[in-house]
């Protein structure tokens, strides 16, 4: 080891807080990289294996194809591997009592299919040859046939056809064709099965599918078509292979799946992304080379006579410069091992800490944990960028170093230069801190290089702290975008009208209240197919450019009215009272028949390839307004309008049939009251995601017949319950609706309280991780500061020991080191404050290219770091001047080091 590398480690020694401070925030700031790289791999792996558990592993799915197409996409080399799903035919179902879907469609798979599509067993086993098959038990609970396991079906498989109408012939269906009333099954062929076992509703069946799943072992019977699951050696490249070879059926991307593994085509979902990520490393860099910068160049300064004197006996400046980076990879070796380990253990806590919570986010997936994935990729960047960081901050004091001419090193006149009329400081500063306050604003002036560095801290602490607080913002709005308002209640029943033996909607919410697990029951009936027909002026000029480029027909020119969707709830009429009284409205306007006066939410969420972005409806409150509903026609019921006509669809033949507006629409004046922001009512839908104006009205309007058509007899009631044991509540319904309704497709239960524990999860893993970020920012800004205001104050030893000695008064070095925390206070914070603002607002851009949010002034954290400042500096301060008030001021003078 040559002399100047022993020189460095006997300085570093010597100087043991600023070294120890340095190395602290050298590991502070590798275990932040660490921990962000660590965490993305790891987040990365569970959300993988999260979805591999729903959804399968496949990349790429061909739907209704042909041999031909799989034997020429599976000799391609993109392709890595592939299991085939032969379609064997459809086999039509008796008593089934879903007209929608009214077959059993054979699938044949072989042992590994389930490696790529996932199909969980209920009961029993998979089929172990073609003899054997497994029931879907969507089929018991959606169609009402019942089977079990040990049964014997003989069934007849045939191809399905639809309907031959004038002037076209009848084309054959596949499985990517719903149900078309008409249809019939043809080709057929016997087979008999034996039930070997009972699963879930596969995910490979379409929502939209004519049969409920049964699945069989493959053997050599050919199949009326196939389908095809693949994984790809480059999947980013997934649809265009598809798209090269899919001569029959169709194709489609697991575009989940692509995204987790990065090889999304979602161009908005990987700008934002990337974006953020790109800020957030930049933002850890910014205050790591802050801190070490800040370490780096107190050092250089203190040694600037040493560096003189070695340069006077014939140092080089490669020689100097190889000190200074001696110093840092002596630095690096003690700080980088400790900030891994740090890293790693922090954030393997934190994840574990959080996988059970997220756990209720994903209820299917949780049998899988989230636990800390180490990757050598992801400690090569953390190392390299680390290094990098502290190499920079090292080079920079660095070169300025070697720059300074020998004898100017030695008598040390390189940051002390006093310039004529530079140095005259106000009269105010005499008056308000006399000759101590005067006395330290000379010294900032004559030595503005020195004060230079503890601003420079300060006001990186202040970008930092702002900036974390404002990037864990956005991610928080961000996600309370793409979220609905969760719901107050516990428990959601949607029931038929006829399925309540002639039992009014009152009497079956008593009986609901009358099971021991529910608390509370309110109902409300709601109509989605309906449109208001509000004047042009009283709509949002954003809304009015949305319609105009997306449903021009919608508008009227010649009336000066748009017709909007509308939503439609009419909430039982106590409870609808309550919430009127809660937010202090007037009931008995709302609450009149005539005129009609209703609540409205209207604000909504759209999404496109680039962006998404949310609109209002309605400009104001107090809106005249026309409500335009369908009439019934026996035999076709009402899908949309078209211009000035309503389509009906006939129920037998599937046909349209337009009506004129003026024909078959029942039109109501209604007025608008309020435009709400606050939750709605208790059970009242009001999706982000529907282009739609929310309206809630009183049930009293349909109970009196004032608004017809809204009451028929094939409708759905929906109850709301409160029930502290929501589980219990919904087994106990459960049994309600078996004993005391009617027909196998009486209703739904739906356990909002667990969904709810599920959102709640979901915002407490942000806030982990948000808080989380800010307290480690505030950990390296915090040590910046203290590094170096207190370094910067113990090398004026000799100068305070100097003003001892003609006489300074503790009460006068108390006045002047008051007045020198508010100028670096106030110098941090006149700088720090509109940077940090700036990158709030470079954040906000990031932010909007993707998501429309609002701008977030981010007056919380600058409040906050303005408080934070000033309480930091004065407590560095104090503590530096008590060690310094400790010192024999003799020893102060002969000593000009650390």
């Amino acid at each position: 080891m040559n002399i100047f590398n022993q020189f460095t480690l006997r300085t570093l020694r010597k100087n043991k807080i600023r070294t120890l401070v340095t190395i602290i925030g050298i590991a502070l700031s590798v275990a932040m990289f660490t921990a962000v790289t660590s965490s993305i791999t790891s987040f990365q792996h569970y959300l993988l294996d999260v979805e591999i558990v729903r959804e399968g592993a496949w990349e790429g799915r061909m739907i209704a194809t042909d041999l031909q197409s799989i034997q020429n996409i599976t000799a391609d080399k993109q392709v890595k591997s592939w299991t085939q799903m032969d379609n064997l035919g459809y086999a039509e179902l008796k008593d089934c009592t879903n007209d929608d879907k009214p077959y059993l469609m054979i699938e044949a798979v072989d042992k590994d299919f389930t490696k790529y599509s996932p199909i969980t067993l209920l009961e029993g086993r998979m089929p172990k040859d073609s003899s054997e098959i497994v029931i879907s038990k969507h089929l018991e609970y959606n169609g009402g046939v019942t089977y079990k396991i040990g049964d014997t079906l003989k069934l007849s498989v045939g191809k399905r056809y639809s309907k031959a109408l004038s002037g076209e012939k009848s084309e054959e269906l596949t499985s990517n064709d719903p149900y078309r009333p008409g249809e019939t099954v043809k080709e057929k062929s016997q087979k008999t099965y034996t039930v070997v076992g009972i699963c879930d509703r596969p995910v490979s069946e379409d929502f939209s599918s004519a049969g409920y799943t049964a699945f069989t072992r493959k053997d050599d019977q050919k199949a009326a078509n196939y389908d095809l699951f693949l994984t790809f050696n480059t999947p980013e490249q997934s649809h265009d292979i598809m798209a090269k070879y899919a001569k029959t059926g169709a194709y489609t991307t697991h575009e989940d799946l692509l995204r987790y593994e990065g090889s999304s085509s979602n161009d908005r979902f990987n700008r934002i992304l990337y974006s953020m990520g790109a800020i957030l490393m930049a933002i850890i860099m910014i205050g790591a080379i802050s801190l070490i910068y800040s370490a780096f160049s107190i050092s250089l300064s203190e040694r600037t006579k040493q560096m003189g004197l070695l340069k006077s006996i014939g140092a080089t400046k490669k020689q100097i410069r190889h000190s200074v980076i001696f110093e840092a990879c002596v630095l690096c070796l003690a700080g980088i091992p400790l900030g891994i380990a740090a890293g790693l253990g922090g954030i393997g806590i934190t994840l574990h800490g959080v996988s059970g919570l997220l756990g209720k986010i994903w209820a299917d997936a949780t049998d899988i944990q989230l636990h800390l994935v180490v990757t050598w990729q992801a400690i090569v960047v953390a190392i390299i960028v680390s290094f990098v960081t502290v190499l920079i901050s090292a080079m920079i004091p660095a070169a300025r170093a070697v720059r300074i001419p020998a004898i100017q090193a030695i008598r040390q006149s390189d940051d002390i230069k006093i310039r004529a009329g530079k140095v005259r400081t106000s009269g105010l500063t005499y008056k308000l801190f006399g000759f101590s306050g005067m006395l330290a604003s000379k010294n900032f002036k004559r030595n503005r290089k020195k004060y230079r560095t503890t601003v420079f801290s300060l006001f990186i602490s202040i970008v930092l702290f702002v900036s974390a607080t404002s990037f864990s913002g956005y991610m928080k709005v961000s996600s309370s975008i793409m979220d609905d308002e969760q719901e107050s209640y516990d428990i959601s029943c949607s029931v038929s009208d006829n399925a309540t033996n002639g039992k009014a909607p009152s009497e079956v919410a008593a009986d609901m209240g009358g099971l021991s697990s529910v608390d509370s029951v309110s109902y409300l009936k709601e109509n989605y197919n309906q449109q208001l027909e509000i004047p042009q002026k009283y709509l949002t000029d954003k809304y009015l450019s949305y319609v105009k480029k997306n449903t021009p027909d919608h508008i009227n020119e010649k009336k000066g009215t748009v017709r909007v969707p509308v939503n439609l709830s009419f909430l039982q009429d106590d409870a609808y009272r309550t919430y009127l009284q809660e937010n202090h409205m007037d009931v008995d306007k709302y609450m009149t028949a005539n005129p009609m006066n209703a609540l409205v939410w209207d604000r909504f969420v759209l999404e496109d390839e680039k962006k998404i972005y949310s609109m209002e409806i309605l400009k104001k409150d107090n809106v005249d307004a026309t409500l335009a509903m369908a009439k019934e026609i026996k035999g076709y019921y009402f899908t949309w309008q078209d211009g000035n006509d309503y389509i009906y669809v006939n129920e037998d033949s599937d046909k349209d049939k337009r009506i004129s507006a003026e024909k078959a629409a029942i039109t109501h004046p209604i007025h608008i009251g309020k435009k709400m922001t606050v939750n709605a009512p208790a059970g009242v839908s009001v999706s982000k995601w529907n282009e739609a104006v929310n309206v809630v009205l009183p049930y009293s309007l349909v109970k009196d017949g004032i608004l017809r058509g809204i009451d028929s007899e094939d409708g759905h009631t929906r109850y709301i319950l409160m029930a502290k044991q929501h589980e219990k509540a919904s087994t106990d319904l459960s049994g309600y609706f078996e004993e005391e309704l009617s027909g196998t497709d009486a209703g739904t239960i739906v356990d909002v309280a667990a969904s709810r524990d599920s959102s709640q999860a979901l915002i407490l893993v942000l806030d982990i991780f948000s808080y989380g970020f800010i307290v480690l920012i505030s950990l390296i800004a915090l040590a910046n500061v203290f590094n170096t205001i207190s370094t910067n104050v113990m090398l004026r030893r000799q100068e305070f020991a100097m003003l001892k000695s003609v006489g300074m008064t503790g009460k006068g070095f108390r006045r002047m080191m008051n007045y020198e925390c508010i100028l670096y206070g106030t110098k941090g914070l006149l700088f720090g404050l509109p940077v940090s603002l700036a990158l709030s607002s470079l954040m906000y851009k990031t932010m909007v290219n993707g998501i429309d949010v609002s701008f977030m002034f981010p007056w919380q954290g600058m409040l906050i770091s303005a408080f934070s400042v000033f309480a930091i500096v004065f407590i560095t301060m104090l503590y530096a001047m008590r060690k310094v008030g400790k010192e024999n001021t003799i020893e102060a003078l002969r000593n000009e080091n650390l």
